[in-house]
């Protein structure tokens, strides 16, 4: 699931396979950047859970301390540590902020969180419903070309033209302009820019907590259309 550098964009169903094969074929190793869409943002733990691949390598971070203190981490499958522990070598965890122990103590306590309180089954079930709330908010719309994504991590992308895709001029900076009234209006959402038609492109990504409740929701869902009324029709 591409985050920031796409405004999320799911890969096409069978692709995480076809890579699966490819890399098994080759005997090469599959490496997924979870950074930011992993640790149940997309409603279970690991993204490619939805594709049922797993990866050798899995960078993941950012949800796994909650956003209380920065944590980042490598998971690797037991083939690597097997062949690193054969070979004599260890993990280097050395450097200056590796191992921090009030950092992962807090990755611990969020995922018991996450665990007692059934969080990726609220993020999947709700997930889903605070999608389909979204599309029927913004369908008025012409300019919302497109709504996608998994669990809590949603990307809407914003065009001249729907049917074409014509992104808006780079200029314009709409998904900035949304995010700033947005934010005015008491909401949080991050604008991405620059990722269509060679620098043009505006995706807003909307990424509520895992445990917020559903007025919570509802209200994400009305300051986002507010916002986005506000830009493309201003009265």
């Amino acid at each position: 699931m591409v985050g920031a550098a796409g405004g999320v964009v799911p890969a096409p169903p069978g692709y995480a396979e076809a890579v699966r094969a490819i890399c098994d074929r080759y005997d090469v190793l599959l490496i997924a950047d979870e950074v930011m869409c992993g640790a149940g943002r997309c409603g279970t733990w690991r993204a490619l859970d939805h594709e049922k691949v797993k990866a050798d390598i899995t960078a993941v971070a950012k949800g796994l301390a909650g956003g209380y203190i920065p944590l980042g981490a490598t998971i690797f499958s037991n083939a690597i540590g097997a062949a690193i522990s054969a070979s004599g070598g260890t993990i280097l965890t050395g450097h200056t902020y590796s191992g921090h122990t009030a950092a992962c103590a807090a990755g611990l306590a969020v995922q018991r969180i996450i665990e007692r309180d059934g969080l990726l089954e609220r993020v999947a079930a709700a997930g889903c419903t605070l999608k389909s709330t979204l599309q029927a908010a913004l369908a008025r719309f012409e300019e919302v070309g497109d709504l996608r994504g998994r669990g809590y991590f949603l990307g809407i992308e914003l065009v001249r033209d729907r049917v074409t895709k014509e992104p808006f001029p780079a200029q314009r900076a709409i998904s900035h302009e949304i995010s700033r009234r947005a934010f005015e209006n008491g909401l949080i959402c991050y604008p991405c820019a620059g990722n269509a038609g060679g620098g043009m492109g505006d995706t807003l990504v909307v990424a509520p907590p895992f445990n917020a409740t559903d007025a919570e929701l509802t209200e994400l869902v009305d300051k986002l259309a507010k916002s986005v009324g506000q830009v493309l029709r201003p009265s």
